[in-house]
């Protein structure tokens, strides 16, 4: 296997560094695909990128002939990483990349991976049942641009909620994901927006209520909620590299479906997430990994027309025409695998 473990220490200096520097990822190996050395970006503890973990370890990417190595993150802000330059592709849920795509972001989407992973929750004596009881209460995420708390603003906003900074209807508090859980049990929140595996963990340790589950609670359950993305310099300079990129991630996804078992064990073995393999297994079971090329360009269009209605792009900006340019579908890359006879198999 190919693989190096890099750690990128995303401070403004090293990034700049490393822009200036290395220059894009095309200067990189004399820009020859066969020579190019792919940097995909990771950020530790992210159960829900199992696609990607299991392409790395399982030999997706080596069996499409892809020289990479895996840089990882942390905590580290994964957009700001592309933009400089230090990674070329990853993984991450769509809802946190829309509004950085529209100032300018040097990303393009490529697949839909799975749906699920991220809850609203509540403690059970608070008295909250619905989104409309939310009315005049603290959300807690980990993001003012995170995808959580772009899916807890698409919700209160279809629920009649104005969500824009000078309403009052809802205030959303920043708070670390693992620190979330505790601010809610200290009455610092009323509600918190997180992802797995936090979430279920915290849903099963304090008794909390589920207001929200992007893995059950329609549109969101079947809209995919992680997708893969490239650099557009990549995607234009590499696009061979870019393709078998994305095609050895939906054959992952594909493998996750029938494998979570195996996949927690992995995750947990290769120390990409923390936690019992068995009840992570559980929770990969909740989501649905039915990877789709189309599926994750209608839900980068279905993400982009919400947030262009709450407000959230800019006031010129068309969201189809957004989502259109921030998208790429690679010739021989299939929609979708599936699993027959133990076998994958290309969905066209």
């Amino acid at each position: 296997m190919y693989l190096r473990k890099t750690a990128a220490l995303l401070t403004s200096v090293l990034m700049l560094t490393a822009l200036t520097a290395c220059g894009s990822s095309g200067d990189k190996n004399g820009g020859k695909d066969g020579e190019y050395v792919l940097k995909i970006g990771e950020a530790q503890g992210a159960l829900c990128h199992a696609p990607l973990q299991v392409a790395m370890e399982n030999g997706y990417l080596d069996e499409a002939g892809i020289k990479w190595e895996r840089v990882d993150f942390g905590k580290g802000d994964i957009q700001a990483a592309l933009g400089a330059g230090t990674i070329d592709c990853g993984f991450g849920l769509v809802g946190k990349f829309v509004q950085p795509i529209d100032n300018g972001l040097n990303m393009v989407v490529t697949a839909g991976m799975h749906t699920g992973c991220t809850k609203l929750l509540v403690k059970s004596d608070s008295g909250i049942k619905t989104l409309d009881d939310l009315k005049g209460k603290k959300i807690g995420v980990s993001s003012l641009a995170g995808s959580e708390c772009v899916t807890a603003k698409r919700a209160l906003h279809e629920a009649g909620f104005d969500i824009s900074a000078e309403s009052k209807d809802v205030e959303f508090l920043v708070f670390g994901v693992t620190d979330q859980p505790q601010a809610l049990q200290n009455g610092a929140v009323d509600a918190i927006c997180t992802p797995d595996p936090v979430a279920t963990q915290a849903e099963k340790e304090f008794g909390l209520d589920v207001l929200l589950d992007t893995a059950v609670t329609e549109p969101y359950a079947s809209e995919y909620c992680c997708v893969t993305f490239v650099s557009k310099e990549l995607a234009e300079q590499h696009p061979d590299v870019a393709a078998k990129f994305t095609d050895a991630c939906l054959k992952a996804s594909a493998w996750v479906a029938e494998h979570p078992d195996e996949t927690a064990k992995l995750q947990v073995e290769k120390e990409y997430v923390s936690g019992d393999p068995a009840a992570n297994a559980e929770i990969l079971k909740s989501y649905q990994f039915i990877p789709s090329v189309k599926g994750g360009q209608e839900a980068l269009t279905n993400v982009s027309r919400d947030l262009k209605t709450i407000g959230m792009l800019q006031d010129s900006t068309d969201p189809d025409e957004l989502a259109t340019r921030s998208f790429k579908k690679f010739e021989g890359v299939p929609d979708s695998y599936k699993t027959e006879d133990g076998k994958l198999v290309a969905v066209e």
